[in-house]
């Protein structure tokens, strides 16, 4: 999977609003520049189950690729493309067993420990977080600050001399379409998103602001490589 873009769900916004988003934002995008990653802690497995199910729809049908957080026996089931694990997810082995070895697996980076433990289970990316200060949306729809140490674009400098060139770096954590050429241009292949598409008045805008300054941010490392 090759995707530029993770939209990462914040069950906050209501299943509809993301779905919309969801459909808006793979239409503005290349076909497989989009990953939509499912995570609700939150919700009863039947439920889950359910909007997973209808994720699975929107993705395959606009082209995009999924991930379940957390679940890989439930990102099998609905025919999703692979599983993001976080803190105490399990092993990147035994969610690929549930696949018969044929899912894509990121993984939670916090620290350069987790890169590095990411490497050598052989995921196939890390979400690096928090790069930039965070705002996340209560139930209540008012708007508040996290308070938490962000560690910059230097930890996906330090995340891609880690990785390599086999495993997948991207940005978390506050990223927008003002900072996701910064995070590439620190090494990062792409972004992982929530606010920046789901609280946004034009998503699809929005995301074609973020591919075009990744794209731009690729370019310029790729020629100044030749140079």
């Amino acid at each position: 999977m090759n995707a530029r873009v993770i939209l990462i769900t914040d069950p906050s916004f209501g299943d509809d609003a993301i779905l919309r988003c969801v459909r808006e934002v793979a239409a503005a995008l290349p076909a497989g520049a989009l990953c939509v990653q499912l995570r609700d802690k939150q919700r009863l497995p039947v439920s889950l189950r359910l909007f997973a199910m209808a994720l699975r729809r929107a993705t395959r049908d606009a082209g995009a690729a999924l991930v379940i957080n957390g679940h890989a026996t439930l990102a099998r089931d609905v025919g999703a493309d692979g599983v993001h694990l976080g803190g105490g997810g399990g092993s990147v082995e035994a969610a690929r067993a549930q696949f018969r070895g044929c899912a894509w697996v990121s993984v939670a980076a916090h620290s350069d420990d987790d890169v590095r433990r990411a490497v050598d289970a052989g995921a196939d990316a890390v979400l690096v977080s928090p790069i930039f200060p965070t705002r996340t949306r209560s139930l209540g729809s008012s708007i508040q600050s996290i308070e938490k140490t962000t560690r910059g674009t230097n930890a996906l400098r330090s995340a891609r001399s880690l990785a390599g060139s086999r495993v997948a770096v991207y940005a978390l954590g506050g990223v927008t379409v003002d900072t996701a050429r910064a995070c590439v241009a620190a090494g990062a292949d792409g972004v992982a998103v929530i606010r920046a598409l789901l609280a946004s008045r034009s998503p699809a805008a929005a995301a074609r602001a973020i591919i075009g300054a990744i794209a731009h941010a690729h370019n310029h490392k790729h020629n100044h490589k030749k140079e």
